[in-house]
């Protein structure tokens, strides 16, 4: 026997086997390396919770409004990007918008911001591309530009990758913003568009697909007469569910003139033209406010931007503009009601020929008496018959649209009852002498509606 051999044979047996248990051992170690490398455990909301320059963006979403949000990017088995500002990008935001905290940022604002920084996959930093990338946040998407270095929009990239298990973070050093709101700024829909007072606005605004228009520039520019929440609240409108575009144009555009104009520069005959099938507003100058359509006050004027002035308003306006009837209809029923008797009388069957004749004309002015004035006369209006009824109501209207810059000092008046009244006018002050010369007080004039105005007046006039 060759003992060199066999000896040599044996060394090469061992050789081979400890290679192998080495191989073996190496290959296992580099394995579960991978798999810890592959396989993060913390979720994004876990990542984000946990670096406090994301506390911010981590209170957001800690917001009840946001649950889905949270439970999104707290979901193992979900697959998501997140471009997550720091709190400094934050607080910048909040210094552009005037803000001093993210409570003043409606809500429903603040959910399309966050939505707008997440894209529904994982995308690690070497799979980005230039161009535009689809986020959460409905036909809005991010531009990625890497050029030099990673931009999203006009924001950098601060640090890429931040992988979980179920997505990854990329830290940026600005809030991005959708079209939708880089397009508002300095316009008249960033009135509305960041005051938590005028969501419902927004809402019907971007439902009907007209918050854009708003945001764009004119040659004449626009007039908005900007509705609140409770002015839609006011006319019954708590939510927009069930009603589409079609249905909320035309009901918006009323509310939009085609060219600026401030407060000082409203129409003298108080008729102006709106957006809405050419339809028309009604103005009323008291002397204390503006009334649209006599019944809805200007609260706040001449809020001027580049493509146009704003006016609040504390009541939605619905094409067509009511009627003189209809507007004392309305203030009969109101949170503080007037004119109950007239009202009660111009819905009576028995002068119902009156109401038509009211209501048919194209040009009217009621001089309408409160319930203090009939209830002067309340002992006498039970002895007079329907003849002498018609006889007061028609002595309470002008067959002609009179606003209150028409009336002067000792004019006479022809009534539709085809009798007179006189005019005085004292100090600015406006009151009226009928049959018995006995001085009604006008105490608020230019109530105007489609057909007409309306002057209130402290006593009832009596032609006899």
């Amino acid at each position: 026997m060759n003992l060199f051999k066999t000896k040599t044979a044996k060394i090469s047996r061992l050789l081979f086997l400890f290679i192998a248990m080495t191989s073996t051992l190496l290959l296992t170690s580099c394995d579960d390396d991978d798999d810890n490398m592959m396989e993060p455990t913390q979720t994004i909301v876990d990542i984000a919770a946990g670096n406090s320059d994301f506390s911010i963006l981590v209170s957001i979403l800690q917001m009840p409004e946001f649950s889905d949000l949270l439970a999104a990017a707290s979901d193992p088995n979900s697959s998501l990007t997140v471009f997550a500002p720091n709190n400094t990008a934050f607080t910048n935001l909040l210094t552009a918008l005037g803000k001093s905290s993210l409570d003043e940022v409606p809500t429903p604002l603040l959910r399309q911001l966050i939505e707008y920084h997440i894209v529904g996959s994982t995308v690690l930093s070497t799979q980005l591309t230039n161009g535009p990338v689809p986020t959460l946040l409905i036909d809005e998407s991010i531009t990625v530009d890497i050029t030099n270095g990673v931009k999203i929009n006009s924001s950098n990239v601060l640090i890429a990758d931040l992988e979980a298990s179920n997505g990854v973070i990329h830290a940026i050093d600005a809030v991005l913003l959708p079209s939708f709101v880089t397009n508002a700024l300095g316009t008249i829909s960033d009135v509305f568009l960041f005051d938590n007072d005028y969501t419902i606005l927004t809402e019907a605004l971007q439902t009907a697909g007209l918050l854009d228009v708003l945001s764009t520039s004119t040659t004449d520019g626009y007039t908005l007469f900007a509705p609140s929440n409770d002015a839609f609240i006011a006319a019954g409108i708590t939510s927009l569910d069930g009603l589409d575009a079609a249905t909320l144009t035309p009901i918006l555009l009323y509310h939009v003139l085609g060219a600026k104009v401030l407060s000082t520069e409203l129409p003298a005959d108080g008729i102006a033209q709106t957006l809405s099938n050419d339809e028309n507003i009604y103005l009323g100058y008291l002397t204390s406010s503006v009334l649209v359509n006599g019944l809805t006050q200007i609260t706040e004027v001449d809020i001027e931007r580049s493509n146009g002035v704003v006016h609040k308003i504390n009541r939605t306006l619905v094409p067509p503009a009511p009627n003189v009837v209809d507007i004392a209809v309305a203030l009969s029923t109101a949170d503080n009601p007037e004119f109950t008797v007239l009202v009660s009388l111009l819905t009576s069957p028995a002068y119902s020929a009156i109401t038509d004749a009211i209501i048919a004309s194209s040009d009217i002015t009621i001089f309408a008496p409160t319930d203090a004035a009939f209830d002067e006369i309340a002992s006498v209006i039970p002895t007079l018959t329907e003849a002498q009824i018609s006889n007061i109501l028609l002595y309470h209207a002008v067959d002609a649209r009179v606003f209150s810059t028409g009336l002067s000092d000792g004019q006479v008046v022809g009534m539709m009852n085809m009798e007179d009244i006189t005019v005085n006018i004292t100090s600015g002050a406006v009151s009226l002498t009928d049959f018995t010369t006995e001085a009604a007080n006008v105490t608020e004039v230019n109530i105007q509606g489609s057909n007409g105005v309306i002057h209130v007046i402290d006593k009832v006039l009596l032609p006899f």
